[in-house]
């Protein structure tokens, strides 16, 4: 991803990782791993050479809190947002891409958007100073892939599954990371 944005009158620059922790039936495929990132913070380094202002970069739920919402693992994390500000690039932080979140939950559990929203609200209190976000990558793209064209996990082919999915997002505690401001 690279955009260019005129604020101020100044020419910003802003690039992306690409980031999608996948499920298909019971394994999880990183695009972090396979192209190397996952072991690279040096690659930081070299998108801040490129004179990128921002860069959406992963503060994954899958790969945080795999196991369960209680047990997180920042360290990964932490390493590289701290690395980013020190090279002035303000991160935009992507907590699902195109996933269906942790094994212990999926788009369709009744309880996906209060496991979210707490994961948001976790990733928000160790990182307050974080002003930017992309919640939940191409929402409407990750549903048809997991509910309606069967691709990733919950693999269901079917309207329903995509319009409960759909109507899940509307849920209020679902919605509160965005309507805080981030």
């Amino acid at each position: 991803m690279l955009s260019v944005n005129l604020e101020g009158g100044r020419v910003e620059i802003w690039g992306g990782i690409e980031c999608t922790i996948n499920r298909v039936h019971d394994q999880f495929r990183s695009q972090l791993q396979a192209s190397g990132h996952e072991q690279r913070v040096s690659d930081l380094d070299l998108f801040a050479q490129l004179g990128l202002s921002r860069l959406r970069y992963p503060v994954l739920w899958e790969q945080v809190a795999p196991h369960s919402l209680d047990q997180p693992n920042w360290r990964w994390t932490d390493e590289r947002l701290a690395r980013l500000r020190e090279l002035n690039v303000e991160p935009i932080a992507g907590l699902l891409h195109h996933g269906s979140g942790p094994a212990y939950t999926n788009l369709l559990d009744t309880h996906f958007p209060s496991l979210f929203a707490r994961y948001a609200q976790m990733v928000a209190e160790r990182h307050p100073w974080l002003r930017c976000s992309t919640p939940i990558n191409e929402p409407l793209t990750t549903a048809r892939f997991s509910c309606l064209y069967g691709h990733w996990y919950p693999h269901q082919r079917n309207d329903r599954a995509l319009a409960r999915h759909c109507s899940m997002r509307q849920s209020p505690r679902f919605a509160q990371w965005n309507v805080s401001g981030r």
